[in-house]
């Protein structure tokens, strides 16, 4: 039994494909580069079919908590769209 505490544990499963872009950041790739006016982030959430979405801007501060489903839009310091990701 000891021997079987020493190993080292199976490698986890990698997350399956569907859950890769579980906040649909893909469904919105094409805003890269948009300013996030009002009428940029309606489209995005209509897009996306969710209101799990958080607007990034630099230095804001922001819980670490990890949630697959909402989607992070990053910012530049002109509120124009860097880049996304789930989480």
């Amino acid at each position: 039994a000891d021997d079987m505490a020493r190993r080292p544990s199976a490698p986890q499963p990698a997350t399956p494909a569907k859950d890769a872009d579980a906040c649909r950041a893909q469904a919105v790739s094409r805003y890269v580069g948009a300013v996030s006016a009002t009428s940029i982030r309606a489209s995005v959430g209509t897009a996306v079919g969710h209101d799990r979405i958080r607007w990034i801007k630099p230095g804001m501060a922001v819980t670490q908590d990890y949630r697959p489903d909402r989607l992070n839009i990053i910012l530049d310091d002109a509120g124009r769209v860097m880049t996304m990701r789930c989480g």
